[in-house]
């Protein structure tokens, strides 16, 4: 009881948070363009947008505060809803209008960029739908619709100068070649941690006297840099290349996808252990001791009572180290490897902005899909009456 009526004031000071935001957003640049991209910003605020685009742009804050002060349920649903689809439609249609006008006078190598204005003004719509407790058919209805207009807009041209698509275009298909290789380096040190941390979750769980040695060094682990990991592991791979030539035509070597993937390894190790070890300690003993009453033996409880009843917890740990794991594979390129982290810090190099956006949109798209995907799987393993609990308890 006491967290249903905590709701209400949790929404009001979201609902305050973007409203500062929206405001905020007024004061600060919407995007900015450049005649090349080395030359210096022209900042466009919103007294370039114009005073029609300027009130588009109020539509979502607008819808807000009424949401605030409407009593009735359903309408101001309804009004979050429409906060929420117009304040994620706007800018991007508003960008795609007034961008392209304002790099027609610039030359025929001028792009244009969101800044911070819109940036916050994205973080304002963020809120909104943090607001709403669950995702409704009409607000997938009007996802669906943002998406087909900001398509159908692209298909017209409007975003050809966007400086993210022009950074796109001039990777051409190295761009989809990185993507691979970022989605490849994590798959292996992926499954690397898995071969290695359930076996490891599993027998700590049975020897108290391993679980007090394999948790202290995962600890200890943990608190080393990424940074650090990856060099330290340059030395004695390059040693290992010279000593056995053989490595090295296998592509073990002190720089490259090889030391990456082994610090990759390590630390998705943590979370798939911890995960996978708090999932078979919180198995209730009476179902255990009710299934020795039915007469299973030792394999048939772990395969039909143990596994299946942890298998929630253990994907849940697999889905944190994933995620974890697709980030941390950006600092692949740091020691020569491939990967999404060619663009980011080949863009903080070249100091272009639109390339390390770029970068960080499809790590963060990688990441997005990632974590779905596995809640599909979460769900799909967590037996129908533990689903009715958990729904219940968030």
């Amino acid at each position: 009881m006491q967290q249903l009526s905590s709701r209400p004031t949790f929404k009001k000071k979201l609902a305050f948070t973007a409203l500062l935001l929206f405001i905020l957003h007024y004061f600060l640049p919407f995007f900015l363009a450049r005649e090349n991209r080395i030359s210096s910003e022209i900042s466009c605020g919103m007294t370039t947008l114009g005073l029609m685009f300027t009130l588009l742009l109020s539509l979502p804050p607008l819808f807000l505060v009424l949401y605030a002060f409407i009593k009735s349920e359903w309408l101001s649903e309804i009004l979050l809803s429409l906060a929420g689809t117009l304040g994620l439609l706007l800018p991007f249609v508003v960008l795609a209008t007034v961008g392209p006008n304002v790099v027609t006078e610039l030359g025929p190598f001028a792009r244009y960029s969101p800044t911070s204005g819109m940036y916050v003004y994205l973080i304002a719509v963020v809120v909104i739908f943090l607001m709403k407790p669950r995702m409704r058919i009409y607000d997938y209805v009007g996802l669906l619709v943002v998406l087909a207009v900001v398509v159908y807009v692209g298909s017209q041209g409007s975003y050809s100068q966007l400086g993210i698509f022009m950074e796109a275009k001039n990777f051409g298909s190295r761009l989809s070649r990185e993507v691979l290789a970022h989605i490849r380096i994590t798959a292996i040190s992926l499954a690397i941690s898995i071969v290695i941390g359930l076996p490891l979750a599993l027998f700590s769980y049975q020897s108290q006297r391993l679980r007090k040695l394999v948790f202290p060094l995962l600890n200890i682990l943990q608190t080393i840099p990424g940074i650090a990991l990856f060099g330290l592991l340059i030395a004695p791979l390059a040693a290992l290349s010279q000593a056995f030539p053989q490595l090295r035509a296998w592509g073990i070597k002190g720089i490259g996808n090889t030391p990456a993937i082994i610090a990759l390894s390590m630390y998705a190790l943590y979370p798939i252990i911890r995960y996978s070890f708090t999932a078979f300690m919180s198995l209730d003993e009476d179902v255990i001791l009710a299934a020795r009453g039915m007469g299973m033996n030792s394999h048939q409880i772990w395969s039909t009572v143990r596994f299946p009843l942890a298998m929630p917890g253990v994907l849940h740990g697999i889905r944190v180290a994933l995620v974890q794991t697709i980030g941390n594979a950006t600092l692949a390129k740091l020691i020569g490897g491939d990967g999404l982290g060619v663009l980011v810090f080949e863009g903080l190099g070249q100091a272009s902005v639109d390339m390390v956006m770029l970068g960080m949109l499809l790590i963060i798209a990688l990441t997005v899909a990632a974590d779905r995907i596995f809640q599909v799987l979460i769900n799909f393993f967590t037996p129908i009456p533990l689903r009715g609990k958990e729904a219940l308890h968030d």
